[in-house]
C-alpha cells in the first residue's frame, strides 16, 4: 500500500532502538569472535582452553583474520540493519539511513574540516611523544596477507557498516527521542569509541572525537553518505601511514 500524502515515514522510536540495536551488536560480536576464532584454532585439536584462549589473543592481531571478520559482519551487519529497518511498518530504508547524495558545494568543506582534525590529531600526538600509528595498526598492517585485504576491510567495509550503525540506525532512533540530535550525536560518539577497546584511553578518547565530528557532518549535510566517505578517508590516511612507517 502507498503511504498516505505527507506522512512522515515509520521509525522505531528509542526502545526498539536500543533493542534491535542490541540485537546487532551481539550477531556482530559473535560473528567477529567466530570468525577470528575460527583462524586461531586452524583445524587444531584437544586444546585446552588456556591454549584456545592464547590462540585466539594472538589472532586478535592478525590482519588476515581480522580482515575476513570485518567483510564478514559488514555483510552480515548491513543486511540485519536493512531487515530490521524493513521490520517497521511504513519505513523507507534510504530515508531511515538518510542515503542521498550530498552537493560538492556542502560536502568539500566537511573535508576541509577533516584534514584539519587529522592534522591537529597527529600533532597534539607528536607533541606527547607518542607514536602516530598505534602499536595495534602496525601489527595488524604486517601481518596482512595479501595487503590489499587490509585496505578493503578499513577503508570500504569498517566506515560502510560502522557509520551504518552509528550515525545511520541508532542515530535516528536516538535524535526522535528526548535526548535530541546533539545528544544522540554525544551518545552514538561515546558508544563507537568504547568498542575500540583495543586501544588505549588516548586512543579511544580520539575516536570519541572523530565521532562528534562524523556525528555533525550526518546532521548538518542531512545525509550518511558525508560520514561514510568522511571515516573512509581518514582510515585511508591511517593505512598509509601504517604502509609508510611499516
Amino acid at each position: 500500500m502507498a503511504m498516505s500524502e505527507g506522512r512522515t515515514p515509520g521509525h522505531w522510536k528509542l526502545a526498539g532502538t536500543i533493542l534491535w540495536g542490541l540485537v546487532i551488536a551481539i550477531v556482530y560480536f559473535l560473528l567477529q569472535v567466530g570468525t577470528i576464532l575460527f583462524f586461531a584454532l586452524g583445524g587444531k585439536h584437544g586444546l585446552t582452553p588456556q591454549q584456545i584462549q592464547l590462540l585466539f589473543t594472538s589472532s586478535l592481531e592478525d590482519g588476515t583474520a581480522l580482515s575476513v571478520a570485518t567483510f564478514i559482519t559488514t555483510l552480515a551487519g548491513c543486511g540485519l540493519i536493512a531487515g530490521v529497518i524493513k521490520l517497521k511498518r511504513g519505513s523507507i530504508l534510504a530515508d531511515y539511513l538518510a542515503l542521498k547524495a550530498v552537493p560538492a558545494r556542502i560536502f568539500l568543506p566537511w573535508v576541509g574540516i577533516l584534514v584539519l582534525f587529522l592534522l591537529a590529531s597527529d600533532l597534539l600526538t607528536l607533541f606527547l611523544g607518542r607514536p602516530i600509528v598505534p602499536d595495534y595498526i602496525m601489527r595488524v598492517y604486517a601481518s596482512a596477507r595479501p595487503v590489499w585485504m587490509i585496505w578493503a576491510a578499513f577503508v570500504v567495509a569498517a566506515p560502510l557498516f560502522e557509520e551504518s550503525f552509528f550515525r545511520g540506525f541508532l542515530f535516528r532512533g536516538f535524535a526522535s527521542s528526548f535526548m535530541g540530535p546533539r545528544g544522540a550525536i554525544a551518545l552514538t560518539s561515546g558508544l563507537w569509541a568504547v568498542i575500540h577497546a583495543q586501544y588505549d584511553a588516548y586512543g579511544i578518547a580520539t575516536i570519541f572525537c572523530f565521532g562528534l565530528l562524523l556525528g555533525s557532518a550526518r546532521l548538518r549535510t542531512r545525509s550518511l553518505l558525508a560520514p561514510i566517505a568522511m571515516h573512509a578517508m581518514a582510515n585511508f590516511a591511517g593505512v598509509v601511514e601504517a604502509a609508510t612507517l611499516s
